[in-house]
């Protein structure tokens, strides 16, 4: 098994929830051109405008619509800096069900299937953290670039999941890169 995690394209400033900017929607075609030629088995992203906007646009590429998962809205990054026991009740459950939704979607791990998330920067950082058992206080120190491709995947001879890629965004051009979110 493999996933595809990618942080979405760049938004706009202001708002809870911001749209992507024209810049963005030119990320997002370009993220779309590279993985049409891609085979996933599932697709999911997040609740929020900025990851659905670009699941939108890679879906017509990809032609396969993704499935919209709340567990996978956005973290505040304050959140990875207490103790687990310090996080409020918020947290801990946003945390526990972003948890379950990847336990579920990665029981038949052994499989050749393959995965694609469309979520966000934190949100990344916390799976990369639960699959390769890092340490989520140090994990904040993984940036994501605006469109950036994430891989893991399993291996069965050693029993654990591997990093493929982390933090891909050479399908972008250069002219698009660097926006006002990128770390």
């Amino acid at each position: 098994m493999e996933i595809i995690f990618i942080r979405h394209t760049e938004k706009e400033e202001v708002g809870e929830d911001p749209y992507l900017t024209k810049r963005g929607i030119k990320q997002a075609k370009h993220l779309a051109n590279r993985l049409k030629k891609e085979k996933f088995s599932e697709f999911y992203c997040s609740d929020m405008n900025r990851a659905k906007q670009t699941s939108e646009i890679v879906s017509k590429d990809i032609k396969m619509k993704p499935k919209i998962v709340k567990s996978l809205n956005e973290f505040k990054s304050e959140m990875l800096r207490k103790d687990k026991n310090k996080w409020n009740r918020e947290e801990k459950c946003h945390y526990n069900e972003l948890i379950s939704f990847l336990k579920k979607i990665t029981k038949k791990r052994d499989d050749k299937s393959s995965i694609l998330i469309i979520a966000h920067g934190i949100t990344n950082r916390i799976i990369l953290s639960y699959f390769l058992g890092l340490n989520l206080k140090k994990i904040v120190q993984f940036r994501q670039s605006e469109a950036g491709v994430n891989s893991i995947y399993w291996t069965e001879k050693f029993k654990n999941w591997r990093l493929r890629i982390w933090n891909d965004n050479n399908h972008i051009p250069d002219r698009l890169k660097h926006g006002k979110f990128s770390y």
